[in-house]
């Protein structure tokens, strides 16, 4: 990489690291305009990972409430303005995960299936929606963590390294995780299938 090149991406890193910093220092300080920015910067994100996670689900707007009410509140821990994505991905998978564990008791007392027919006015496609069923009923029978790997991997397209961080555990333990949940995916479904979720 030529010099000026580097010169001018470690300027531009330089300059969004301050505008985050500034961002983060200004919903800490709950400015109203500044949380409105955060909101509009990482509602689109949050909103998908919510989205792939627990597919077309009617607490889907409550999740969301609750990762960016957690965001708020606990903002300054973020130390490295540059890591502010990578903290949002996390506090939003860890609120998901939660809601996961959370349903485990509720399936002693509501059928297996709840939820599923939401997917009808997304995915007009009958075969391609049967997939996704499938898919997803066979992911309420997996661990919070196994779903979440495979979920993050397989449909939001996360690096290893991106979902070691999204999921606060190391690297080894992040591919341990995957592995398991492809095998234990495979025994239930067969592969994943591939391009149902593009």
């Amino acid at each position: 990489m030529g010099a000026p090149k580097a010169q001018h991406l470690e300027a531009v890193s330089e300059a969004l690291s301050a505008e985050l910093a500034e961002l983060i220092a200004g919903v800490a300080r709950r400015d109203r305009a500044a949380v409105g920015r955060f909101f509009d910067r990482f509602e689109g994100e949050v909103n998908r990972i919510v989205w792939s996670l627990l597919g077309a689900d009617g607490e889907h707007d409550d999740v969301v409430h609750h990762a960016f009410a957690e965001m708020i509140e606990n903002i300054t821990r973020v130390t490295r303005p540059i890591a502010l994505r990578g903290w949002v991905r996390a506090v939003t998978v860890n609120q998901v995960r939660k809601t996961i564990r959370s349903r485990r008791w509720r399936r002693l007392f509501a059928p297996a299936d709840e939820g599923l027919e939401r997917f009808d006015a997304w995915v007009p496609d009958e075969q391609r929606l049967e997939t996704i069923r499938r898919v997803y009923r066979t992911l309420e029978q997996l661990s919070p963590e196994h779903r979440t790997a495979l979920v993050l991997r397989h449909i939001e397209g996360y690096e290893l390294s991106e979902l070691a961080e999204a999921m606060q555990c190391s690297l080894a333990t992040a591919k341990r995780w995957l592995a398991r949940a492809e095998t234990n995916f495979s025994k239930r479904h067969g592969p994943w299938p591939k391009g149902s979720f593009t």
